[in-house]
């Protein structure tokens, strides 16, 4: 019958920017992959597309919002990311924090509530429904221990996420980490520690999951079954970049729009290119940029 039908006006939509890897920087020494000596600029021109974007949902910083641990860079980024006319939310990287200094994790956490009005959580790691139809799930891989490029989910965590997920089986389900679960290329020691243990939570659910994340700065989109994984790159490093990410949730699937958003400064992302090894792989293939995939519903 036509009202049961999987008609447009059935439909519900959202729509995010994903922003990762920003390395926001007060120092001038770029290096071999990351532009800091222009890290405020790039930032700007992304504010810029994002606020001249319709109908964005929310804003979600996946991780290494600034390059060094400290007080100043933070304020400094979040004052740049207040300028945002949308939401913005945060996920914790590995260079954002430090055990042997001020911005420990509850440090951070402190000056980030301060800053940002939207962030009511009293932990890195969290959730909240956007929409009807849609959770989002925002995790915390940063170790708490040592310096390290890997991340690590506690046990804690990985049991607040199984039980999350089980409450949210008739959602489409939004997970953001730093740290990717399905790395776009072989990096051991950025890798999750206990990716298998993080994995065999998600294998556990049916529901449409995609997992988006930043840390390798590489773009890449793997679909496996219901579950899609996000690898998006770095503002800071080739090509300067970012995703508009617009989901549909249908009746029996739910359609993923991917937009590739390069920066305006082409002088700079000309710059860093050229800084850049191996940025083929940095930039993806097509379909890591602007694509369109379906998860069917079971």
């Amino acid at each position: 019958m036509f009202f049961l039908s999987d008609q447009p006006s059935f439909s519900r939509t959202i729509k995010f920017i994903q922003l990762s890897d920003i390395h926001y920087s007060l120092v001038r020494n770029d290096t071999s992959y990351k532009l800091l000596s222009q890290t405020r600029p790039l930032l700007r021109d992304a504010i810029s597309q994002i606020n001249n974007t319709k109908d964005v949902n929310f804003v979600m910083i996946t991780g290494d919002g600034i390059d060094r641990p400290t007080k100043d860079s933070l304020e400094n980024l979040t004052d740049e990311l207040n300028t945002l006319k949308y939401n913005w939310y945060y996920v914790l990287g590995n260079h954002d924090t430090t055990t042997d200094g001020y911005l420990s994790k509850d440090n951070f956490l402190k000056i980030l509530k301060e800053k940002n009005p939207n962030n009511t959580f009293d932990k890195h790691y969290y959730t909240f429904k956007p929409k009807k139809g849609f959770r989002v799930i925002a995790l915390d891989a940063a170790k708490n221990k040592g310096i390290s490029s890997n991340g690590k989910l506690p046990q804690e965590q990985l049991a607040w996420l199984d039980e999350t997920l089980k409450q949210s089986k008739n959602d489409t389900v939004l997970i953001f980490i730093h740290f990717p679960l399905l790395p776009p290329y072989d990096s051991k020691n950025h890798e999750i520690l206990n990716a298998d243990e993080f994995k065999a939570i998600i294998d556990k659910h049916e529901m449409p999951i995609a997992i988006f994340s930043g840390h390798y700065h590489a773009a890449k989109i793997i679909k496996r079954d219901n579950v899609l994984h996000v690898s998006s790159p770095a503002l800071a490093g080739y090509p300067n970049s970012f995703r508009t990410v617009k989901v549909t949730n249908k009746l029996n699937e739910v359609v993923f729009d991917f937009s590739f958003n390069e920066t305006n400064l082409k002088d700079l992302q000309a710059k860093t290119k050229i800084l850049t090894f191996g940025g083929a792989i940095y930039y993806g293939k097509e379909r890591d940029r602007n694509t369109t995939i379906t998860i069917e519903k079971k």
